[in-house]
């Protein structure tokens, strides 16, 4: 019997959002693969709704609690890759072949995307895939210029609502064994 659990990152691929669902397929000429991806970077941070409570003076007990928001739900990673398809497809940076300068743009470039992750099989450990229908993603640069290390892009991912073309929110995140997910259905 396999374990539940996952382990290791196989890959990490971004792909246009699809308005209530998820995209069929996260390759193509609008999709992006990571390449080297920082050993153990990719980190889950999901946090909890914030909550108020609401006192009366009829009571020293708290009379209700309230959600005062509904919590995040994302995960951050860095990437060593700091190739010109990156910097455009992550940032916006445009490049031009006679001077061989990437140059960014002038206005933030805003990244929304759906997200797929494939960890690895390790010994009963199955592969999973878990994907994000809308993700903010944001993209700074970080790591050191030095002999100690390497300078990276370091990304925060943010779940966004999930909504289709009448308005009504849908799932946002899913995930399966990948060796179970049926291709094409």
């Amino acid at each position: 019997m396999a374990k539940n659990s996952a382990y290791g990152v196989q890959t990490v691929k971004l792909a246009p959002p699809v308005p209530g669902g998820f995209p069929a397929s996260f390759d193509g000429d609008n999709c992006f693969q990571f390449k080297a991806i920082v050993m153990d970077s990719l980190q889950l941070n999901d946090a909890a709704p914030n909550q108020t409570d609401i006192n009366v003076e009829e009571t020293e007990d708290i009379y209700t609690t309230v959600n005062s928001d509904n919590g995040t739900k994302g995960f951050t990673m860095q990437t060593y890759d700091l190739s010109k398809e990156a910097f455009a497809y992550l940032m916006g940076y445009t490049h031009d072949d006679t001077t061989g300068w990437n140059t960014e743009p002038v206005k933030k470039n805003v990244l929304r995307k759906a997200v797929e992750i494939v960890t690895r099989d390790i010994d009963d450990i199955p592969s999973m895939t878990f994907q994000w229908a809308n993700m903010d993603i944001t993209v700074t640069k970080a790591g050191n210029i030095a002999k100690s290390g390497l300078p990276n892009l370091s990304l925060t991912f943010k779940q966004l609502a999930n909504i289709d073309a009448s308005g009504k929110p849908q799932s946002g995140a899913r995930n399966a064994v990948t060796s179970e997910i049926k291709k094409g259905v």
